[in-house]
């Protein structure tokens, strides 16, 4: 690929750092229906799971059915209450970057909009958040992606994704895009793939970026 056409970053672990906050209002929301979660495991389990997936995994482990739509409410209460802060490096990266860009999330659109506003990264992004909601359907499916390049009139497989998620890269690869994965978190599973480069810190990706021919960072 000789002429990147955008770059592609998932939300949650990638750009903000709330996926340790989510897995905390995972375990709340659980405790106001009686059950009791090691915040750790679902940590581990459940990194770049759809709720409503995690909902009824859990459901089912512990043999009750629960109400989605106020689990739901709970668990973005809970949310919008705890603090996102952005992933080192975030910043000066998306500063930097000069060919286009958007957001590809499996969360919903107004959670993207509440996380990035408050670090002030909406203005690199304008009307280029995409969600899983906006399509019903979610990462590792690559529809998601190919949603977004439609969107953005670019071909998908001259873009990269940048994603913190086993299922985020799946989808990457599954749209033919070349992946930047995000494995600065221990608990990630690593992935061995042709299409997939791994890193640790954000800073990283415009030397890799150069490495690979795309001069897209000023």
């Amino acid at each position: 690929m000789s002429r990147i056409e955008a770059v592609f970053f998932d939300c949650d672990g990638t750009l903000v750092d709330s996926e340790v906050i989510c897995s905390r209002a995972y375990v709340t929301m659980f405790q106001e229906f009686g059950i009791t979660l090691d915040p750790e495991e679902v940590f581990k389990r459940f990194k770049g799971v759809k709720l409503y997936e995690i909902i009824d995994i859990v459901s089912l482990e512990h043999g009750v059915t629960l109400a989605k739509t106020e689990a739901e409410h709970v668990y973005r209460a809970e949310v919008a209450r705890l603090f996102d802060s952005a992933i080192e490096g975030a910043g000066a990266l998306l500063s930097a970057i000069t060919a286009p860009m958007c957001v590809v999330s499996n969360g919903p659109n107004n959670k993207m909009q509440h996380s990035m506003g408050k670090l002030n990264m909406l203005h690199y992004f304008p009307d280029k958040l995409f969600s899983g909601y906006d399509i019903q359907r979610w990462k590792p499916d690559p529809a998601l992606m190919f949603h977004a390049a439609k969107a953005m009139n670019v071909n998908v497989e001259n873009c990269i994704l940048v994603d913190d998620s086993v299922a985020g890269a799946q989808s990457g690869i599954d749209a033919g895009m070349e992946v930047f994965y995000f494995c600065a978190d221990p608990h990630n599973k690593p992935i061995v793939h042709p299409k997939v480069t791994t890193f640790t810190h954000l800073s990283q990706l415009p030397e890799l970026w150069k490495a690979r021919g795309w001069d897209i960072t000023a």
